[in-house]
């Protein structure tokens, strides 16, 4: 294991939304705090397949547009948003509620080390030897929200972290989205109710990148995909998506980026490279 750092608020590579806080604490790190658009996205331990999908979907659409992912390596949905920002080799940011040297929970080290074998990190306020007490997680949820340029809740109870991330995030004037659910769905319950209260709905990873895309800092092409290669001669439209390993949307963004370059032309649902003249 890699050791710590600890960072304050005179030091290069401080998250600068801590300052919103009203003690921004120094941190212990491993790994590298980018300097990148980062989204939260948090939910409840107690979730459904419908949350594990969405948050994965989450993860890995994020990954793909370069924007960093911060979450609790809790189990259920932290840990689902954590697993598919490293299936795209995207860059996460887990927050604990103990010291470095105290993974919690303990099934979740593995997918740890591979956030920061993607670039990640993993931070907390707590010194190593530190347990995971209980009456910790609220306290570290502060820092999620801090850290975040944005929040999404995927499922969540009534009370519980995600909604206490939610709220503190509103008050420092994060945008807060929650998905909808069954209103007789425990895991729903708290994010229609945030959604009743004024987070913005979202209907999927696509609709969030469509919101996220007019928040200021956010970039709405995917970095990813500047130096991806040009389809050889014939591709077909729906082929895109796999050589670029993105979704359709962001395919067809780029392509028409391409095209306005020059650099591709379409015939049909067909595309050619543009041949240019030495």
């Amino acid at each position: 294991m890699s050791a710590s750092r600890e960072i304050g608020m005179g030091d290069p590579g401080y998250p600068v939304g801590l300052f919103d806080l009203e003690e921004p604490p120094s941190l212990f790190v491993r790994g590298e705090l980018a300097d990148r658009p980062i989204v939260a996205v948090v939910g409840t331990r107690n979730c459904t397949r419908y949350g594990i999908e969405l948050a994965e979907s989450c993860g890995r659409t994020l990954a793909e547009l370069d924007w960093h992912v911060v979450s609790g390596l809790a189990r259920g949905i932290d840990a689902a948003a954590h697993r598919g920002t490293v299936a795209r080799g995207g860059r996460g940011v887990a927050v604990l509620g103990s010291g470095l040297d105290h993974i919690y929970p303990r099934e979740n080290k593995g997918l740890l080390e591979e956030l920061l074998q993607c670039g990640g990190a993993v931070v907390s306020e707590y010194p190593d030897g530190t347990p995971p007490d209980r009456w910790r997680f609220p306290a570290r949820n502060r820092i999620i929200a801090a850290m975040a340029s944005a929040v999404v809740v995927v499922e969540s109870a009534l009370t519980g972290g995600s909604q206490i991330t939610a709220v503190l995030a509103a008050e420092m004037g994060r945008p807060v989205f929650a998905f909808p659910g069954d209103v007789d769905r425990p895991a729903s319950v708290g994010t229609n109710r945030l959604i009743r209260d004024g987070a913005i709905p979202i209907l999927g990873s696509e609709d969030l990148v469509e919101e996220l895309a007019l928040l200021p800092g956010f970039e709405a092409r995917p970095r990813a995909l500047a130096d991806s290669p040009l389809p050889v001669a014939g591709t077909l439209l729906d082929e895109l998506p796999a050589l670029w390993n993105c979704s359709i949307s962001q395919a067809l963004s780029r392509l028409g980026e391409a095209e306005a370059r020059g650099e591709v032309r379409r015939e049909g649902d067909r595309i050619f490279p543009e041949t240019r003249p030495n």
